[in-house]
């Protein structure tokens, strides 16, 4: 690939981690599931690989262990015709056995490379089912804790938005209890103002009831005739319509 090419898949991959961090900022929940759900597939192909593994080391595992047992077997094998040859008294024998010993042991010179050929096969794959066995159970026991660690977090986060819920009520109730508290002291002062008007109209009736009463003739004055007359003498009105005729002329000179 030219230098242009690298450095724009370069540049291509930082905007795609760019992106990821902005999304994961906007919505951490739905990230972090989504980082789950991936890694739970990735975990899937894996143990799918695991399986894969296991199969291929059971069938060189056998393949490595039937053709060590053929090789040990000639071996033996070479074994006794070699015990036999040093034991032969005739040397038609003795040649005949010496020439099956040197046609097994040619066989296994030749098969020792194929069954070490084997047994290494057999080793790589079971060393491949290791390490995929260790990332398998190792990538569950971290996907188990992501999983706890996500459903705490969503635990808490629900806690949280409950705390917020109820702080934000209790911000919203004082608020109407302090609208209340201060609508009742407008309230008093009201009431405050409408009893002293109350009370400066009591006042201001009773004393023009005293005023009213005052001014009012008492019934002495009005039952005794004399001090209706004496009365009447002092202000300068004229005499009572019971009068004498003299009284009444005198009282009419004056008008």
């Amino acid at each position: 690939m030219s230098f242009l090419g690298n450095l724009f898949k370069k540049h291509a991959e930082n905007a795609v981690t760019s992106v990821q961090k902005f999304l994961v900022t906007l919505d951490p929940e739905t990230a972090t599931e989504a980082q789950i759900a991936e890694f739970s597939d990735q975990l899937k192909k894996a143990s799918e690989e695991l399986a894969k593994a296991r199969d291929e080391y059971r069938k060189d595992e056998k393949a490595a262990e039937e053709i060590e047992a053929l090789y040990e077997n000639r071996l033996k094998a070479a074994t006794i015709l070699e015990q036999q040859a040093a034991e032969a008294v005739d040397q038609g024998q003795k040649d005949s056995i010496s020439a099956s010993l040197e046609k097994l042991v040619t066989m296994l010179e030749q098969m020792k490379p194929d069954v070490e050929r084997e047994r290494q096969d057999a080793d790589e794959a079971k060393k491949m089912m290791d390490e995929l066995t260790a990332f398998v159970e190792e990538s569950a026991q971290a996907l188990k804790e992501a999983r706890s660690r996500l459903d705490h977090a969503k635990s808490e986060m629900r806690r949280a938005e409950i705390e917020q819920e109820r702080a934000e009520k209790r911000a919203r109730t004082a608020e109407v209890l302090a609208g209340i508290r201060k609508g009742s002291g407008t309230f008093n002062v009201a009431l405050d103002a409408m009893q002293k008007k109350a009370e400066e109209s009591r006042i201001k009736a009773d004393a023009a009831m005293t005023r009213s009463r005052l001014l009012t003739p008492t019934d002495a004055e009005k039952e005794d005739a004399h001090i209706s007359a004496a009365l009447a003498k002092a202000s300068g009105e004229g005499a009572p319509a019971g009068g004498s005729v003299s009284e009444r002329l005198a009282a009419l000179r004056k008008k």
